[in-house]
């Protein structure tokens, strides 16, 4: 069995060492198509936002081998979801576990400070997507995953107290977002946007499953609205990319779902959706006007949108105008 090491990181350097096991190279610091001998298939890796990136792969093997991850300086989490039709084994602290869409433990969260490896079935399509999570991101997660003794005890008494992995199953949704990813090929032009929407999606589903949602309509203490202008200021600093799930912002804030939409509102006299979308189509009326674009389409995925009729409903609900209106054309 041919064994292979990488490491993680939150940018895509790491690619290279695993792309020069496999004898192959990185494209566009993003796409690593494997050669033949070692199987059928392909790897993508982009940065969803500041602290969170995600990796795709969807290979059939054609020959044994053992992908092992080693440990790293980087603070990370690793969310591993298995949609592979078929059981693969992953191992996690020496302890061997099977994984896969039809073995019904399909998922997969380990601490960036353990080792793991990945052992695909031969002659089957592996199919799994593993998004990395800055840990200073889940703080408040950690603490809750702490507090209510789901953290997994094993036998290796080398583990720090603050080190964890979890195992267990998708969600339904989660389940169709990966299908619906499974049908998407790496080299359209919207895979990108689509990839980066979907990780976030697949978090949210995550921690909406795992907070128990509770109302709260007290005042706002100094702590809580800190936390609604620490997750504004991360929606204005990702402007341009997706917007993060409602229970990702929520899980940011150290709140549940429904407590963080009442303190968004109490705060910022919106739905932070509708903030987001405020802000983006600002954005956008200025790059419209601009002149540096030669199509609407341009500016369209410049925003990271990927229909044009969604961009100008939504430009039009805020300024009564379509985009069109206020368009400047490069050289014009």
């Amino acid at each position: 069995m041919k064994k292979i090491f990488h490491y993680y990181s939150l940018t895509p350097e790491w690619q290279h060492k695993l792309a020069d096991q496999t004898e192959t190279k990185v494209i566009d610091n993003k796409i690593i198509i494997f050669p033949e001998k070692i199987g059928k298939g392909q790897s993508y890796f982009t940065q969803v936002t500041p602290g969170i990136s995600v990796f795709f792969i969807d290979l059939s093997l054609n020959t044994p081998l053992k992908i092992c991850r080693e440990v790293s300086e980087n603070d990370l989490y690793i969310f591993h979801f298995d949609l592979s039709e078929h059981v693969n084994l992953i191992k996690i602290n020496n302890e061997d576990y099977e994984i896969g869409s039809y073995d019904k433990l399909d998922l997969a969260i380990i601490d960036n400070q353990i080792e793991s490896s990945y052992k695909p079935a031969v002659h089957e399509r592996t199919f799994a997507v593993r998004i990395l999570v800055d840990k200073s991101l889940l703080s408040n997660f950690i603490a809750k995953y702490s507090s209510k003794e789901t953290k997994h005890q094993t036998k290796d008494k080398t583990q720090k107290k603050d080190e964890f992995y979890h195992y267990g199953n998708i969600d339904s949704n989660s389940t169709l977002l990966l299908q619906s990813l499974k049908t998407k090929s790496i080299h359209d032009l919207s895979f990108d946007s689509f990839i980066k929407g979907t990780a976030l999606k697949l978090l949210g589903n995550f921690f909406s499953r795992f907070y128990d949602l509770e109302n709260n309509t007290n005042p706002l203490t100094q702590a809580e609205n800190e936390a609604m202008n620490k997750t504004k200021d991360f929606l204005l600093e990702n402007i341009y990319g997706p917007f993060p799930s409602v229970v990702f912002l929520a899980t940011m804030a150290g709140m549940s779902e429904s407590k963080y939409k009442i303190a968004f509102k109490k705060c910022f006299n919106t739905t932070p959706n509708n903030f987001f979308i405020k802000e983006k189509m600002t954005i956008g009326k200025e790059l419209l006007k601009s002149g540096e674009f030669h199509t609407l389409t341009e500016v369209m995925y410049e925003l990271n949108y990927s229909k044009l009729s969604y961009f100008t409903s939504k430009y039009y609900e805020l300024f009564n105008r379509k985009p069109i209106d206020d368009f400047v054309k490069k050289g014009h």
